[in-house]
């Protein structure tokens, strides 16, 4: 609670200094990040929300007619962000059963397409976030490096799941990664991400990315939130250590049937997901509809406290 007080008085303090009428200026900022990023300075660009992240290497990366790859499921912006380049998407399936990420299909793609120019990976996948194995995202960043593709990182969920590629950052310069303030942080509404790679890369986009995106109110977030990084751990303790075993369990008493997940999340395969998403709807719990492997529509159920998870139980119990 204080630590969100923090950040609304961060804020109100920034509208009271008088300077709304100013471009936007970042001073440190991406230093800080950096600094909580554990990467060098010059390997850090902020933008406006992951959504940006991600549609800059698109746009750095694709052009019309060349491919990219995007193992299916996967978040609705890689599909867009591609899309609106032109680019033709291939879509090696999770296995429908055990959320497994399709490796060799993957594999045998970059080794025999010359089109591909880019890799979108989403670790943990989102929405059935699976994990794919560090030492896997090698195999694939190093096949793609021989071809000449990029490969841009999807880690929204890192502080949930620990799971980063942040260490091939120096070895690899066809990667990219794009992380977001949104999920862990709570800072939806100031839309507030970054991208890490190479200086030499991170110089290239900056020539995309325009020179004032990013507000200065997620600028005066970002800083308060890194500020008080405990408060942070601890939801994601809160989440990930109790309330997301305790959702588990309950589902599995239910038998319902849900995906292995690293991440703050649970894709669930339901006889009626459009029903269900709409009972809970007007309890006044938003669930999303979304596809699983197999293309049929799932719902996914984001995890918060654990007076968040009660909730859901008590409204499930009472359908």
């Amino acid at each position: 609670i204080f630590a969100v007080k923090d950040r609304y008085y961060a804020i109100k303090e920034f509208i009271d200094s008088d300077k709304l009428q100013v471009y936007p200026e970042y001073g440190d900022l991406e230093a800080k990040i950096a600094q909580y990023a554990k990467v060098k300075v010059g390997q850090v660009m902020v933008t406006n929300g992951g959504d940006q992240g991600i549609d800059i290497v698109c746009r750095a990366h694709l052009n019309e007619g060349e491919k990219v790859i995007i193992p299916f499921p996967s978040f609705a912006m890689h599909y867009q962000s591609a899309g609106i380049q032109g680019a033709e998407i291939l879509e090696p399936a999770y296995d429908k059963n055990t959320g497994e990420f399709p490796l060799k299909e993957t594999m045998d793609l970059i080794s025999k397409d010359e089109a591909i120019k880019l890799i979108i990976l989403c670790n943990p996948n989102n929405p059935l976030g699976s994990a794919i194995q560090i030492g896997n995202v090698e195999k694939i960043l190093k096949k793609a490096k021989e071809k000449d593709i990029a490969l841009l990182h999807d880690e929204a969920y890192f502080e949930f799941s620990k799971i980063t590629a942040q260490g091939l950052v120096e070895e690899y310069d066809n990667l990219y990664i794009m992380r977001t303030f949104a999920t862990a942080f709570g800072l939806v509404s100031s839309r507030a991400g970054h991208l890490i790679s190479q200086e030499k890369n991170i110089q290239e986009l900056l020539k995309i990315r325009g020179p004032y995106d990013v507000n200065m109110f997620a600028k005066t977030a970002i800083i308060a939130a890194l500020k008080d990084l405990k408060y942070m751990e601890d939801y994601v303790k809160e989440v990930m250590e109790k309330s997301k075993p305790k959702l588990e369990q309950f589902l599995k008493e239910k038998g319902i049937f849900f995906y292995p997940s690293r991440a703050n999340f649970l894709l669930l395969r339901v006889a009626d997901p459009s029903k269900m998403v709409e009972d809970f709807k007007a309890q006044g719990i938003l669930l999303r509809p979304k596809p699983a492997p197999d293309g049929k529509l799932a719902v996914r159920i984001s995890i918060g406290t654990l007076k968040d998870t009660e909730k859901f139980i008590l409204a499930y119990s009472s359908l």
